[in-house]
């Protein structure tokens, strides 16, 4: 681990938690304890003032999605196929759903449903309850990132290069739009549009209510980052390794920074910061409003999930096997 340090923000090292394998997904955080899965087929509880290992459930095989908090449960998906509902706290199972194929996307979840996308080809709408089956929607390619949510929709990318609006309550689809790539990185909603970025080397938006396009953008390479939008500016990475700041009503770059490998990461906005890692072993901290670099900190592989922050503490894992902890908080004097 190595920081390079900035003026104007405080960084503290808090901890780095060792897994048994690779962590490719997302960490999730609640209370006391922080949840991600490993290769080691593994999610982990740690406790979120020491990194000490809290609890360890195993499945039957890699554990490559990001967790999601829902209640008293954290839940999560495993390339064994099955949906895991275990408790906060003690990570006992509380409930679990045989799917057709490999988990691989991150879970979300709202009103009481979770909804993930399966390497059956599959999204699921699931009672967090009770993991009972609510509704199952059939794409033609293995969906392999998150979806997002909006007050009616689901939407959600799949490998025959569709994304697909569908209705959140009976599961039946509203519109789909075409790409000429398989869609490896979650949508973003915002103001009315849908974001996403495609294999097939563009950025799109289109509108949330009909899949009408509003624009789209050469990244210049493949995309299999998830975009975020703040404040009316989309962020979102590269393979060719580079964080685009673009506008989100038309997609004029606003500015770009380079990293030195493939953007997988999705980036984070906290504060004035804008965060993101890349395979370049590196995750970046940069100023949201100009791209200027503002602090960077080094692991012993690549960064290829997005970085979660909850209570002013940076979570994010890496191919080093390990989950970082940071305490971030900017001066005061400034």
């Amino acid at each position: 681990m190595q920081f390079r340090r900035s003026a104007a923000h405080h960084l503290a090292f808090l901890w780095e938690y060792h897994t048994g394998g690779y962590v490719r997904g997302s960490a999730a955080a609640w209370g006391s304890l922080a949840y991600v899965g490993s290769d080691d087929h593994a999610l982990h509880g740690a406790d979120a003032e020491t990194g000490k290992r809290v609890w360890q459930y195993a499945t039957g095989d890699i554990v490559a999605s990001s967790p999601v908090i829902v209640g008293e449960n954290v839940c999560f998906g495993s390339w064994d196929g099955d949906i895991y509902a275990l408790a906060l706290d003690t990570g006992e199972l509380r409930w679990r759903y045989q799917t057709g194929g490999w988990i691989s996307a991150a879970l979300v979840a709202g009103d009481g449903v979770i909804y993930v996308g399966g390497h059956d080809h599959a999204l699921y709408a699931l009672s967090a309850a009770d993991g009972s089956l609510l509704w199952r929607f059939q794409t033609a390619g293995p969906i392999v990132a998150g979806a997002a949510l909006d007050a009616d929709l689901v939407y959600v990318g799949s490998m025959d290069h569709y994304l697909y609006a569908i209705d959140r309550h009976e599961g039946r689809i509203k519109w789909r739009f075409g790409t000429r790539g398989g869609l490896l990185g979650a949508p973003a909603v915002a103001g009315g549009a849908v974001y996403l970025g495609s294999a097939d080397r563009q950025l799109y938006a289109v509108n949330a209510q009909d899949g009408a396009i509003r624009w789209t953008r050469d990244a210049g390479a493949a995309v299999e980052s998830s975009p975020t939008v703040a404040d009316g500016t989309l962020y979102v990475g590269t393979d060719g390794g580079r964080l685009l700041a673009l506008s989100a009503k038309d997609g004029r770059e606003r500015w770009h920074f380079q990293a030195k490998a493939i953007i997988r990461s999705g980036p984070v906005v906290w504060q004035d910061l804008v965060l993101v890692g890349s395979d370049d072993h590196h995750l970046y901290a940069l100023d949201r409003h100009t791209g200027a670099l503002v602090w960077t900190y080094i692991t012993a592989g690549p960064i290829v999930a997005t970085p979660t922050v909850s209570a002013d503490r940076l979570y994010f894992g890496s191919t080093d096997r390990c989950l970082h902890a940071v305490a971030l908080a900017r001066n005061q004097e400034e």
